[in-house]
C-alpha cells in the first residue's frame, strides 16, 4: 500500500526515546478515534459510514486506553498536545468540495493507517519487552484492517476507478509528507 518505507532511522530514534513515542502514540489514537466520529457529524446522510465509523472510533479508543496504560506505568506526564505536522501537510491536500472532501477525508485515513501498520510493526519487531512487542504486532494487524477500511467506504460512494486513481494520488502525497517530516520518536 505504501510507495516507500520509513528511513531507517526512524526506529531507532523511537526506541532512543520511546517515552516521547508513548505519548505521541496515544495522542494519536485519540485523534483516529475523533476523526472516525466527525465523519458520522459531518455525513449524516452517509448511512453506510455510520456503523462502521463508529465501531472504528471504539476501536480507537481502546487502543488509546491501553497505551494510556502504558503512559501510567511509566509515570509519563502528558504536555500539550502538539499538531502533527505530517498529518497537517496531509490535510492540506483534501478538496475542499463536499464530495471530493469525502472521498479525500476517506483515502488520507486509509494511507494515514497504513503509515502506522508498518510503523507499529517495526516497534513490535525492535521492542525488547515480549509484551510490548506483542502489543505493538496486535496494533499492526488491527491498523491493516483499518486502512483497507476506508477504501472499501469510498466505494460504497464512489466508482472502483475514480477510487483507484485518487488513491494513487494520495499514496504520493504520503510518501512526499512522510520524507519531508524530520525524524522524531513520534508515530508520524
Amino acid at each position: 500500500m505504501l510507495l516507500e518505507p520509513s528511513p531507517d532511522g526512524w526506529i531507532e530514534c523511537v526506541m532512543g526515546d520511546f517515552s516521547a513515542f508513548l505519548l505521541d502514540h496515544a495522542s494519536a489514537e485519540r485523534k483516529a478515534s475523533a476523526m472516525a466520529v466527525s465523519f458520522v457529524v459531518q455525513y449524516p446522510d452517509r448511512f453506510a459510514l455510520h456503523t462502521p465509523l463508529i465501531r472504528l472510533a471504539r476501536e480507537e479508543l481502546l487502543h488509546y486506553q491501553q497505551v494510556m496504560k502504558l503512559v501510567h506505568e511509566r509515570n509519563l506526564i502528558w504536555e500539550r498536545d502538539e499538531k502533527d505536522p505530517y498529518v497537517g501537510m496531509l490535510l492540506r491536500r483534501q478538496s475542499t468540495q463536499r464530495e471530493a472532501r469525502l472521498l479525500d477525508r476517506l483515502l488520507m485515513g486509509s494511507v494515514i493507517e497504513a503509515r502506522g501498520v508498518e510503523r507499529f510493526a517495526l516497534v513490535g519487531r525492535h521492542q525488547e519487552d515480549p509484551q510490548l512487542a506483542g502489543f505493538y504486532q496486535r496494533l499492526a494487524k488491527s491498523e491493516a484492517n483499518h486502512a483497507d477500511l476506508f477504501p472499501r467506504l469510498a466505494r460504497h460512494y464512489f466508482s472502483d476507478d475514480e477510487v483507484a486513481d485518487r488513491l494513487a494520488q494520495w499514496r504520493l502525497w504520503e510518501a512526499e509528507a512522510m520524507r519531508a517530516v524530520p525524524i522524531r520518536p513520534a508515530l508520524h
